[in-house]
């Protein structure tokens, strides 16, 4: 029995144990939820703002964005370091002795810094942060590098940032060095939206570089580095090589801004291109604000695309020559002309009567081209859309510079397709394309038929090495064929020799453009007043092509609305400076006439060709004055070859490598009427030499 009390007694003094232990563990977690409890609801908002004051975290540190250039060299986007300093006031940064040691030295270098404070001023402030604790007291914002590098200089903050609480925060801000110079193709990129235009938003990855890291902690609202250099040094980005020229970029601006204020237009813009590379020497893009002013806001040039009128005229003269046989001497009517229910006019509406359509070209007739496009293309109008398709004028360029235009060529499928469609878009109406697909238009021409993509970038480089070389894109490799090339050349020379763009011409080169007039609101039954949108391109020296050339201006006032007139002074300034600064100045030698330019080859007078070789100091052969004579090269720079032109009245003479003068005196002593295209010497005769001729009949003359 005795056994038997003392196991249950044992049992019963284990089960204790087990409920001490148990109760033990419950008071123990009620103690623990109660701690929970008041950490949540009595401490919890001391101890997360304790938190927050002692985080610590890693953040990336912005990489310096690459610069961007122009073709010489000058900075036309720079990334400037701009610098927010703070200072550390907590005693254990800047110890009681230095503080007041050194206080007033420091709010007198401040004051001398920024006056916009006084020294007291300055020191009132000091005091009151050092009396608060404060961690990140703001001293200045974008502060410059000058200003830093004198700050670290001033008492306390030379200390540095863990003794003397000096505290600098660096960001980038871009700046154009030029100002406003090709803004809108230079562009920007906001990264806080991750969006921009220009050359900034498409070379962002290369411009942006690598980010660094860094640790920061949190003092107050702010984060603050811990330490003074990154622990990742951010990779610098790349630098841009444009094509840009900025001696020319400025008188392109220069020549727009003048062109805008004196006709008040809406906007406008200008290109300059290399014709064989296609690089974009100069553009500018300007648009009238509510208070008058011209800014750089849209670019107009990459990507308004519009109707352009007359300018497109040289893609239907294309289309025309290369489908038929037709020469520029084929005769079409001028004035009015009605299609279906539609009438169609010159800008002279009495017109000049019946003209070749080289001349016709000239003086830019809605009625003569149009008449010729609908002759040779009505009962297949699907092959006029498929030449403007060979041409590239249906599809966009491909330009690096994002937002370019998208075209608009309709065909023959098209629902909004009538009978006027064909005439009207001939002479630029129902149809759209850019300013830069037009000029990469003539472009081609003046290139051989060659249509190159236009560029702004030609290198990108890192310290100085190049990384990455852009060459010249060719779209299409001919446009159209030799003949019709040579014809158009002859055209667009004639254009300014005779016809709309005479204010081009000039004795110091020769140019070839088209004009432009288009109705903007022709459609718009309620309109107040028509408006018009004026252009000119063309290429110059027009002989040996360099460059390329648009001008457009849009709603100009002034009672001036024609592309000569408007936007031709702007191109012939452009034209100008190019042909001083950048060919006769060093890269070529001018341009001589072309009867003097090579004594290879001197048919003529020949008392008018014995004075030109005394003149530039060479021996001239024997001549009898009184003849016309063909002269060629014997060899050593000597003339002695010569044989006179025939004068027989029945048959037209030999006029090849005549000049103008002595070619035009011949035919009028025949009788005959002299019709003329280009400039030069006679290349060719039509008709030939030889034909029979009568009294009073076409004699044509290609100059070149």
């Amino acid at each position: 029995m005795a056994k038997k009390d003392g196991k249950e007694e044992g049992r019963t003094g284990f089960w204790w144990k087990v409920y001490l232990v148990y109760a033990f563990l419950l008071v123990f977690a009620v103690a623990i939820v109660l701690r929970m409890l008041g950490v949540i609801f009595v401490e919890g908002d001391a101890l997360l703002a304790q938190s927050d004051q002692q985080s610590l975290r890693y953040e990336e540190t912005e990489a310096i964005r690459g610069n961007i250039y122009s073709a010489d060299s000058s900075l036309l986007a720079v990334s400037v370091p701009l610098f927010t300093i703070r200072m550390d006031l907590h005693p254990d940064v800047v110890c009681k002795d230095t503080f007041n040691r050194y206080l007033r030295p420091l709010c007198d270098s401040l004051h001398a810094l920024y006056p916009s404070k006084t020294s007291a001023q300055y020191r009132q402030m000091l005091l009151e942060a050092r009396r608060k604790g404060s961690r990140a007291l703001l001293i200045r914002r974008n502060a410059t590098y000058a200003e830093l590098a004198r700050m670290r200089e001033f008492p306390i903050f030379e200390k540095g940032q863990f003794r003397g609480g000096f505290i600098v925060e660096e960001r980038e801000s871009r700046s154009r060095p030029n100002g406003y110079l090709a803004a809108r193709t230079i562009g920007y990129y906001n990264p806080e939206v991750k969006t921009g235009v220009g050359l900034e938003r498409t070379y962002h990855s290369e411009l942006q570089g690598v980010n660094g890291m860094r640790l920061v902690q949190k003092s107050g609202d702010i984060w603050m580095p811990v330490y003074s250099e990154d622990e990742v040094e951010p990779e610098n980005g790349h630098d841009l090589i444009t094509t840009l020229d900025i001696r020319i970029q400025d008188v392109a601006e220069a020549a727009l801004q003048k062109c805008m204020e004196e006709n008040e237009a809406q906007h406008g813009c200008v290109v300059l291109m290399e014709v064989q590379t296609g690089k974009v020497v100069a553009i500018a893009n300007l648009r009238k604000q509510e208070d008058g002013r011209y800014t750089e806001s849209m670019n107009y040039a990459v990507g308004e695309s519009v109707e352009p009128g007359s300018t497109f005229k040289l893609a239907s003269t294309i289309a025309i020559l290369e489908e038929s046989n037709l020469d520029t001497s084929v005769k079409v009517p001028t004035g009015r002309l009605k299609y279906y229910n539609r009438w169609m006019n010159d800008s002279h509406r009495q017109g000049w009567g019946e003209l070749s359509f080289l001349e016709a070209f000239e003086k830019s007739s809605n009625v003569g081209i149009s008449y010729l496009a609908n002759e040779v293309f009505h009962s297949k109008q699907g092959r006029f859309v498929e030449y403007l398709r060979k041409m590239h004028l249906d599809r966009p360029l491909g330009l690096e510079i994002i937002g370019e235009g998208e075209p608009y060529v309709k065909d023959p499928s098209d629902k909004t397709w009538s009978g006027i469609s064909l005439p009207w878009m001939s002479i630029g109406y129902e149809v759209k394309v850019t300013p830069m697909q037009i000029l990469s238009l003539y472009n081609a021409v003046a290139n051989d038929g060659k249509m190159v993509k236009p560029m702004f970038v030609q290198e990108i480089r890192r310290g100085g090495e190049t990384v990455r070389g852009f060459k010249t894109t060719v779209l299409v490799d001919k446009i159209c064929s030799d003949a019709t090339l040579a014809k158009v050349k002859g055209m667009l020379e004639g254009v300014v020799e005779r016809g709309t763009a005479k204010n081009l011409s000039n004795p110091l080169y020769r140019v070839a453009a088209k004009t432009g007039t288009a109705q903007m609101n022709y459609g718009d039954r309620n309109r107040e007043r028509m408006t018009y949108r004026a252009s000119i391109v063309g290429y110059f020296p027009a002989d040996k092509p360099r460059y390329s050339c648009i001008v457009m201006i849009t709603n100009p006032q002034k009672n001036r609305v024609y592309g000569g007139s408007v936007a031709g002074p702007v191109f012939r300034e452009i034209a100008d400076k190019v042909f001083a600064t950048l060919m006769k100045g060093g890269q070529e030698p001018p341009v001589m006439h072309p009867d003097l330019a090579d004594p290879g080859v001197a048919n003529g007078y020949a008392a008018d060709i014995e004075r030109v070789y005394e003149i530039i100091g060479m021996e001239a052969p024997v001549l009898e004055p009184s003849t016309f004579v063909k002269l060629r090269k014997a060899g050593q720079g000597r003339m002695d070859e010569f044989s006179e032109v025939a004068l027989m009245k029945e048959v037209l003479p030999d006029l090849r490598g005549m000049g103008l003068r002595d070619a035009a005196y011949l035919l009028e002593r025949y009788g005959l009427s002299v019709k003329v295209q280009g400039r030069g010497r006679v290349k060719r005769q039509e008709p030939m030499p030889g034909t029979p001729c009568r009294k009073g009949q076409d004699v044509w003359l290609y100059l070149g």
